[in-house]
This record gives structure tokens, C-alpha cells and sequence, in this order.
């Protein structure tokens, strides 16, 4: 699989065809002066032949020539040295012959120089010979010495040749060795070339079968993608098109088409038939920004309408950048989104803005009424009950007594009500100033203000490990005095409360459960008591507003407390939960992360 994944790689191959055709060229080039080692093979052994039949030829001229002067010694016919002059000429043109066969070899061709003065010398004895034989007063005894002096230049002669003609019959059988050797070297090399040249061929083929079917696969792929991007357009409710500036030819995606009511390729792409569908208020608009960005050639965006044929209004957020395409011509890239849906949600939220707005207008105005005009009339009734109290209690009956009784302490209800009223309202309404808080000065200050209830109680609260934290002061101080004021109100009659409040690490399970990502980015604060309790299935019902589980008359209060702790952590981007059990106090976890995350 290795192997083919590199043989389906084309840089891979191009290297390999690159080294494979270095190869080749390197086998043809040996191939080359292998064919040149063999001509010249062919031309030495050819020139050793011819000097060996050259060498030949002289031997037997001279032979003739040395038995024609014999025979007209002893017959004194003078048709026997008739052509002496002829065979003369026959010789110089053979030893210029070997001059030139020769000339390559200079040892060879010293060889011919030498040959050709025992030549010279053997034609200066034939001639003496002759005149000795042509005189009068020549003894035979002469005759004999000079024959016998000429026969032995002969002789040295013809053995002087025998050895050239030996030695080049030498080098003419060591150059056919020779020859033969380099033959079956070309034929390997001449081989090799061919079956690499084809290896190379069927290699080139397959290669070119597989980058077929790759090309025919990421053809398909493009369909497939294509397809699948259009099918995103008509998802997505956006269209794209492309302007080539320097030739001005425009084309459209098939959706854009359909974000103007009319079918894909309905109209040749171009802005004058564009135009067309752009509402007319917004006509000058576009044109005017879109001309002027081909010219200057700066990015796009703005928003405008289209008006299909049906009469329906469609809002479109238009972008467009500038790119250059593979020919290296500057062109325009756009794409037009449908986000009708949302510039009407963008109204209708707008709208509600509006009407939140007049809300917490009204909210405000009666917040000031609760903290300001509703408290007024409330502390005057409750200073009359005070005087009615201390001068006229004694001269009511005990029934008047007891609705007087219930009257003062729905009154002080009322009071109570309208604080945590004015208290949640400022959770909701107020600035959301962060600074370095420390939660153990912060609980000093709530023990002073709560000393004398803490001391009615007779409690005892242990306070450890408590962070510096980037808080909301006076929202952090509602949350820890509703929170021990909670754990004092709702205490055992015959056991003195203990209070808890602690900063403890995060638990892997608190992690998994409460969908924390890291564990280090929380502070986790528990505030723990031994009170009544209550039962884990209200855990959630605990923090809703005016939400009371403890119905009997003794636990006053309005449903309101533990709400605004809620709310005062989720200021803090942080999150509240509780654990209890009926007669086994109650675990309040505070996880309020730290300054990273606000």
C-alpha cells in the first residue's frame, strides 16, 4: 500500500521518470561509444588486413620480379625483364598504401620506412645484377657472388615482412577478440536500453491510466462538491458571482438566480439585466458603489433589496473583495445573503427593545415607589401601631389584642417584602461594577450587623479559606447576609446553629456534573448549616421567586431571599446549588468564576 500511494504521489514519480531517464540517457551513451569502440574495431582490423594483403603483394612482386632476372640469366631473353619498370610502380603504390594504412601507428609505420629501404637496396642489387649479366666479361663465378649477395637480401626482406605480417595477424586476432567482447557488450547495453525505454513506457502508460482515473475522481468529486455547494446556497439562502475586470464577463451561481424569483441561467449575466431586480429606492445605491469599487478596486458591503417578478421584498447583506484568477487577471468575488428573516427579527427585536425599554422605565418608577412612597405610609402605620402599643394595648379586649398583634406583624411583613423587593430589583437594575473583593472582610462586617441576632441564636459560624474576588461589592454582601440570615431563621428550637463558610477545590464528579471545562477557572464557596433542612427533590424550587417550602407561621419571610442570591451569582456569571436533607441542614455551593471569565 506504501508503494502505491507513492506511485499515485507525482512528485514521486516525477523524480523517479527524472532518475529513470538519467539512466537511460547514461545507457545510451554507453551504448554510443560502445558503437563507436566497434566501428573503430571494424576500421583496425580492416586496416590490418589490408597492410597484411599489401605486404602480400610485395613479397610476391619481389618474388616475381627475383624470378624474372634469374630466368634472363640463364636464358638471356629479354621478354623476362620487360616489365621491371612496370612491377617498379607496383611497389611505390603499395608502400604508399601502407604509408597510409599506417599512419596511425608510428611504430608500424617506421616498420614500412625500413621495409622500403631494404626494398631500395634489393632494387640497387637486381640492377647491378643485370648489368653484371648483360656484360661481356661477366664469369659465372661473378654472376653467382652477386646472386648469392642478392638472395640473402631477399631472404631478409621476406623475414622482415613475415614478422610485420605475423605481428598484424597478431593484432588483427586481438582486435576480433576485442570485437566480439564489445559486440555482446552492446548487445547487453543495446538490451538493457530497450527494456528500460519500454519499462519506462508502460510505466509513463500507467501512470497516466491512474492519474486518468484521479482526474476522473476529482471530476466526479467536483460534481459531488459543486452539487453539495449548491445545495449550501439554497440552505444557507446566499448567492455567489464573479466579475472579470479586465474582460467585464460576470457569472452567476444558480441560487443567486433564486434570491431574484427567477430561475437559474434565466438571463445572460450581467449588471444591466441585474438591475433589473434591484429595488428602485436602492437602485442609485448599489450601482454607484459596486461601479465605483471596480475602479478603485476596494472591498464591498452593504445592504439593499431585491424586488422579484411576484412583488416580494427580499433584504440582502451584498460582500465583494477583489482576487486574481490563474491567468493573473484581477477579478471581483461577491456573494449576496438573504437575511430577510433576520432584518425582520432585527425590527420586531428593536421593538422589543423599545418596549423594554418603557418597562424598566416603569420598573424604575416603581421601584421608587416601593423603596420611597409605599415606605412612607408603611412607617407611619407602623409608628401608630407603636403608640397604640405603648398607650392604648391595655384597654382592648384579648381578641382586640390578638388582631392587633396580627396587624403589627403583617405589617412588619409588608415591610420586610418591600426591602427584598427593592433588594431584587437592584440585582436586576443595578450597575455591574467589578473590584478585588475580600470575602473575609466582607463576612466580619456582616457578623457586626447581624451580632445580635447571631447572639440570640447563640451561633457559632467558622469562616476559612475565603478568596479575593473581582465582585460586586454590595451584591456580594446581600448574598452572604440572605444566606446566614437564611441559616439563623430556619435553625432547630433546641440546637444552637452552626454555620459554615468555607472555600473548598472542585471535585472531579462536581466537574462532570456541572459541565465545568477546567476545574481552576471556579471558586467554589460552601456555606453549610445544621438546621431543619428540607427535602433534595425542592433543590430547584428554592431559588424562584416568592417560592416558600416552610409554611409554618413561626418561619416568616417572602420567597424572596434565596432568589436573589440566585440572581446575585448569575451576575457573576456564576451558577448556585444546594444540597439538603429533612433535619440535616442544608450545603449551599457558590461557583463563581474567577477574573479570566468575567
Amino acid at each position: 500500500m506504501k508503494i502505491l500511494g507513492l506511485y499515485k504521489n507525482s512528485q514521486v514519480f516525477k523524480i523517479a521518470l527524472a532518475i529513470a531517464i538519467v539512466v537511460v540517457c547514461y545507457i545510451a551513451s554507453m551504448f554510443y561509444s560502445q558503437m563507436k569502440k566497434l566501428d573503430s574495431t571494424v576500421e583496425l582490423i580492416a586496416n590490418s588486413n589490408q597492410t597484411q594483403l599489401e605486404l602480400e603483394k610485395l613479397l610476391s612482386v619481389i618474388s616475381n620480379y627475383d624470378t624474372s632476372l634469374r630466368s634472363y640469366i640463364i636464358t638471356k631473353e629479354d621478354a623476362y625483364i620487360e616489365d621491371r619498370f612496370l612491377s617498379r610502380g607496383k611497389i611505390e603504390e603499395s608502400i604508399t598504401k601502407l604509408k597510409l594504412l599506417t599512419a596511425n601507428d608510428s611504430i608500424r609505420n617506421n616498420d614500412i620506412g625500413k621495409l622500403k629501404k631494404l626494398i631500395d637496396l634489393r632494387f640497387k642489387l637486381f640492377r647491378r645484377t643485370l648489368l653484371l649479366a648483360q656484360s661481356n666479361n661477366a664469369t659465372p663465378e661473378a654472376i653467382n657472388a652477386m646472386l648469392l649477395e642478392s638472395s640473402k637480401v631477399t631472404e631478409s626482406m621476406k623475414s622482415f615482412v613475415t614478422k610485420i605480417i605475423f605481428s598484424e595477424s597478431t593484432k588483427t586476432e586481438f582486435q576480433n577478440n576485442n570485437h566480439q567482447f564489445e559486440l555482446q557488450d552492446s548487445i547487453i547495453t543495446a538490451f538493457l536500453l530497450v527494456i528500460l525505454s519500454l519499462l519506462i513506457l508502460l510505466l509513463s502508460f500507467q501512470k497516466m491510466n491512474v492519474d486518468i482515473d484521479e482526474l476522473k475522481k476529482a471530476n466526479d468529486q467536483l460534481k459531488l462538491l459543486n452539487e453539495s455547494y449548491n445545495t449550501a446556497e439554497m440552505t444557507a439562502g446566499f448567492g455567489h458571482w464573479m466579475v472579470n475586470v479586465e474582460t467585464s464577463m460576470y457569472t452567476f451561481s444558480d441560487n443567486l438566480y433564486r434570491l431574484m424569483g427567477v430561475e437559474p441561467n434565466a438571463f445572460e449575466p450581467n449588471i444591466e439585466n441585474t438591475i433589473k431586480y434591484i429595488h428602485p429606492d436602492d437602485l442609485a445605491y448599489v450601482t454607484k458603489i459596486h461601479t465605483d469599487s471596480l475602479v478603485n478596486h476596494q472591498s464591498t458591503s452593504m445592504v439593499f433589496r431585491f424586488l422579484t417578478p411576484s412583488g416580494d421584498i427580499k433584504y440582502i447583506m451584498g460582500v465583494g473583495s477583489f482576487t486574481t484568477n490563474g491567468s493573473g487577471e484581477l477579478v471581483k468575488i461577491g456573494v449576496n445573503y438573504d437575511i430577510t428573516s433576520q432584518y425582520k427579527k432585527t425590527l420586531e427585536l428593536e421593538e422589543n427593545n423599545k418596549e423594554l425599554k418603557y418597562i424598566n422605565t416603569e420598573l424604575e418608577a416603581f421601584n421608587n415607589i416601593v423603596s420611597h412612597d409605599l415606605q412612607e405610609p408603611l412607617r407611619k402605620i407602623q409608628m401608630f401601631i407603636s403608640r397604640l402599643e405603648e398607650k392604648e394595648l391595655n384597654l382592648l379586649s384579648q381578641q382586640g389584642k390578638d388582631y392587633f398583634s396580627k396587624i403589627r406583624l403583617t405589617a412588619n411583613r409588608m415591610q420586610t417584602l418591600l426591602m427584598d423587593l427593592v433588594n431584587y430589583s437592584r440585582t436586576i437594575k443595578g450597575d455591574k461594577v467589578f473590584v478585588e473583593t475580600n470575602l473575609n472582610k466582607v463576612i466580619e462586617e456582616i457578623l457586626q450587623d447581624l451580632s445580635s441576632n447571631i447572639e440570640d441564636k447563640n451561633a457559632s459560624i467558622e469562616i476559612r479559606n475565603l478568596p479575593t474576588i473581582k465582585a460586586i461589592p454590595f451584591q456580594v454582601k446581600q448574598l452572604f447576609i440572605n444566606l446566614i440570615s437564611n441559616s439563623l431563621k430556619y435553625s432547630k428550637e433546641d440546637i444552637a446553629p452552626k454555620i459554615s463558610i468555607t472555600s473548598n477545590k472542585i471535585t472531579d464528579k462536581e466537574k462532570q456534573n456541572y459541565k465545568i471545562a477546567n476545574k481552576k477557572d471556579y471558586y467554589k464557596i460552601v456555606i453549610s448549616d445544621n438546621g431543619i433542612g428540607f427535602k433534595q427533590e425542592y433543590a430547584d424550587k428554592v431559588f424562584l421567586l416568592f417560592k416558600r417550602l416552610e409554611t409554618n407561621p413561626k418561619y416568616s419571610g417572602t420567597g424572596l431571599g434565596l432568589a436573589i442570591c440566585s440572581r446575585i451569582v448569575e451576575n457573576h456569571n456564576g451558577f448556585m446549588k444546594v444540597k439538603s436533607k429533612p433535619n440535616a441542614g442544608a450545603k449551599f455551593y457558590i461557583f463563581i468564576p474567577k477574573v479570566e471569565l468575567l
